[in-house]
This record gives C-alpha cells, structure tokens and sequence, in this order.
C-alpha cells in the first residue's frame, strides 16, 4: 500500500488543557514544584512538545492554572459541606471548612500538595483571588457576628483564622506525607473532626466563673486554688460527737510544787 500520498492526522486532543494541568499535579507531586519543565510536561501528558505553548506561554502561566484548578475544585469541596451545617451555627459551619480541607487533601493529595506550594496563591487568576478573598471576608463577618452574640470568645480574628487553618492545614500535611500511617477517607474524617472539637472547645465562651480551678481532689491536692469549702456536716446515722470538755483541776487544789519535794 503506497501511504506517500496520504497527509498524516492532525494531532487532536480532547481537552489538551486539562490534561497538562493533570500532568503538571504528577511532576509537582513527583518531583517538586522547581523539578519539572514543559517538555516534561508533555511527555507525561502524551503530547508533543510545544503543545502546551497552545494554552500557557511558560511554566509560571501553567502553575497558575493549575492554582486555579485547584482551588475551584477545594472552594465546591468546602461550600457543600458547610451547607450541611446549621444555618444559625457559626461554630459549626466554621468546623465544616477544616474538616473539608482535611477531607479534600485525602481524596486529592495532589492538588493538596499544589495549593501550598509557597506564593501558588498569588498566580492564581485574578477572578478566582477576588472571589478567595470575598469568601474569607464573609468567614471574618461571620465569626465576629458569633462573637458579637457571645457565641464564641472574643480571640482576635486574626489569630483565630490562622490558628484554625494550622491546624487542619497541619493535619492534611500529616495524612497526606503518611506521617500518620495508613490513613483511610473514613479515618481521616473521623481525626477532622477530633481536630476541629479541640478546636471548638477553646474557642467556646468561659463565665467568670468557669476560669477558676476546680476544686482538688483527695488524691491530687492543687498548688494553686479557690478556698476551701466548709466541711459538710457528718452524716444523720453518724451524729457528731461533742468534743470533751477540757479537764480542770479539783476544788481546794492548787497546781504547785507541795513542799518538802513531796
């Protein structure tokens, strides 16, 4: 059969973007962020080398979707559990975004591992930062509405956001670089929500009165305390025992040495 004649096939993929992106996560997951070039891009991806000039002009411009991508997929993640939360449940919608981002780093490690890639934020898309930032400002009304109400303590917000998402941003990391072991979804939601309870308990509301110690136990007396309570009064079938009376000396005696060493 004579093929001199025939033209070859034009390349064609069905969705080329998506596949660089998906390749890109592998290289990124592989060997680093810094590890990679576009040439290796496409050879995982199966396509020539210049194909991903088509979408991206240079790497930076490919990391940038590939930010975005994740993102997107982390922010449906993230809006779907909170909308099984109580509508009138800060505290509760506050833990459904951790225990999402514990969840969503199990199931998709390697877009986890891609969103904290240092500065990956800030190649995101224009659309998608704006839409990130008007998100965690709803987040911050929120939760100082809660605080307003007296639903949660008066923690700066600053510090309260950053020391919630060190600790589910902590915990992913844990799970996903197997310092925890053999971690399944099932497992790993069940850690999220130990995690965010901690979390809970400390950011509940404390009266006066719940900040002083507890009063000690018999077997570990506190250094440092409330007074003491009164002593109860001994029990009905047991009834207290007057204390003797002190004993004095008898009439006509005097409490001297007798004379003569007698």
């Amino acid at each position: 059969m004579n093929n001199v004649n025939i033209p070859k096939r034009a390349y064609h993929h069905g969705n080329l973007r998506h596949a660089l992106i998906q390749a890109t996560l592998r290289a990124i997951a592989e060997d680093g962020p810094d590890g990679f070039t576009l040439r290796d891009v496409a050879r995982r991806a199966g396509v020539s080398p210049a194909a991903p000039y088509r979408h991206f002009r240079d790497k930076d411009e490919l990391l940038a979707a590939v930010a975005g991508e994740c993102a997107e997929q982390l922010a449906q993640v993230v809006i779907a559990a909170v909308a099984e939360a109580p509508a009138d449940d800060p505290l509760a919608q506050f833990r459904q975004v951790g225990i999402a981002n514990v969840e969503f780093a199990v199931a998709h490690p390697a877009h986890f591992r891609a969103l904290n890639l240092p500065g990956i934020s800030s190649r995101m898309p224009e659309e998608q930062k704006q839409r990130l930032d008007a998100w965690n400002e709803d987040q911050r009304r929120a939760l100082a509405a809660a605080q307003a109400a007296g639903m949660i303590a008066p923690i700066p917000l600053d510090e309260l956001m950053l020391g919630a998402a060190s600790l589910v941003h902590g915990l992913g990391h844990l799970i996903v670089e197997g310092q925890l072991g053999e971690v399944s979804p099932a497992r790993a939601r069940e850690l999220a929500i130990a995690v965010t309870g901690v979390l809970g308990l400390g950011l509940l509301p404390r009266a006066a009165s719940n900040l002083t110690p507890r009063p000690p136990q018999p077997s570990a007396p506190a250094l440092v305390g409330p007074p003491p309570a009164a002593a109860p009064p001994p029990p009905a079938s047991a009834p207290a025992r007057a204390p003797a009376p002190r004993k004095l000396p008898r009439k006509g005696m005097r409490n001297v040495r007798p004379r003569g060493g007698r």
